[in-house]
């Protein structure tokens, strides 16, 4: 490997040409980690939620409209886990790092909004989704009947309220 050179591989695109295009790529969400969650709360028959709903701030991942809670499903990376402490990705680290201080913010000021409005929220990490070990603390927090019994996956894991 000594005397190689390396090259810088360049973009074919200028910087605005790719802005423009990325601009154009939208999100499809955290699917995978939300129908995991949506799966255990069928499992556990926990109804009455509502998914996305636009009138409630931050849009949570699940809504339960009776006992005014919110439920976020959110990324390990995109949302700072404090357990997986994900690294940032070695480009453009000053981008990525004020990108997810921005993310941490919203979150604190989607919190501040929800108290205030009466509403109750947990957060499940992605690591967390499909085992349900969050579940007992989700029950307990929409005060279902004590009748339901847990059944289903439950497994290590964690969960965060707000």
């Amino acid at each position: 490997m000594a005397g190689r050179v390396i090259r810088e591989r360049r973009d074919p695109l200028t910087k605005a040409e790719r802005s423009e295009l990325m601009s154009k790529v939208r999100s499809r969400g955290n699917r995978s980690t939300e129908m995991a969650v949506e799966s255990v709360l069928l499992a556990l028959d926990i109804r009455g939620w509502v998914k996305h709903p636009n009138d409630i701030p931050g849009h949570p991942d699940f809504y339960f409209p009776r006992p005014q809670f919110a439920v976020f499903v959110d990324g390990c990376f995109w949302h700072s886990c404090p357990k997986c402490a994900r690294n940032l990705p070695g480009s453009k680290r000053h981008f990525w790092a004020s990108k997810l201080e921005e993310n941490r913010r919203r979150d604190r000021r989607v919190r501040s909004q929800l108290r205030r409005l009466g509403v109750r929220a947990m957060r499940i990490w992605e690591h967390s989704a499909a085992t349900g070990s969050w579940s007992p603390r989700l029950m307990r927090m929409i005060d279902l009947s004590s009748s339901k019994r847990l059944s289903g996956p439950i497994g290590p894991g964690t969960y965060s309220a707000y």
